[in-house]
């Protein structure tokens, strides 16, 4: 099974840093899989970066995935909520 240790090695394949939320990090686990070929087909350019996170008892939330350059010049792949409430509601689904 994979783990977000394999996300992270797939971005420093690339020389990329990942930048995501510790609860979203906790709230991936049990979905990793779908969560890394969710990543693989973006850095691909094979999908538009959206990615549905299911959330114990509480629907989903949508994440975007998304490639910036840090003011240092450095490759950075964020993960973030589409929405405002999206951290709130993780959070509040982790307990």
């Amino acid at each position: 099974m994979l783990s977000i240790d394999a996300v992270e090695e797939v971005c420093e394949s690339r020389q990329t840093t990942l930048v995501i939320h510790p609860a979203i990090r906790r709230a991936i686990k049990g979905y990793e899989e779908s969560f890394y070929v969710g990543l693989r087909c973006f850095l691909a350019g094979e999908s538009d970066g959206l990615y549905f996170l299911p959330l114990e008892g509480a629907g989903y939330v949508r994440l975007i995935f998304s490639k910036r350059t840090s003011s240092g010049g450095h490759n950075l792949l964020r993960i973030d909520p589409l929405t405002k409430e999206g951290l709130t509601r993780i959070k509040a689904s982790l307990g």
